[in-house]
């Protein structure tokens, strides 16, 4: 399965009385370097344009039928997506299928 990692700082958002709202993580620009590029290239959709110059635009097109914006909320993660809060930077992996 073809997968995409990066790692983010926990942001969090409060109310505007003080209270706590929720956590995020801010999506980078996805690169090739984020990629399971082996994965990408055996893939059965996507699979003939890992290599060529389309690949980046068909990522992003890719995230946004996941739901994956600009951030990804915490208290409603998309399905395919893990977040891994254990260490100091959150790691997430989107599973693309």
């Amino acid at each position: 399965m073809a997968r995409i990692e990066f790692k983010g700082k926990l942001n969090e958002v409060h109310n505007p009385d003080g209270s706590f709202a929720w956590l995020y993580v801010k999506v980078p620009a996805i690169t090739r370097s984020h990629c399971d590029m082996p994965a990408f290239r055996t893939h059965a959709r996507i699979g003939g344009l890992a290599n060529s110059d389309l690949f980046p635009a068909v990522l992003k097109r890719h995230l946004a039928a996941m739901n994956v914006k600009d951030v990804i909320r915490l208290d409603a993660i998309p399905e395919g997506v893990n977040v891994d809060c254990s260490g100091f930077l959150a790691k997430v992996t989107i599973n693309i299928a």
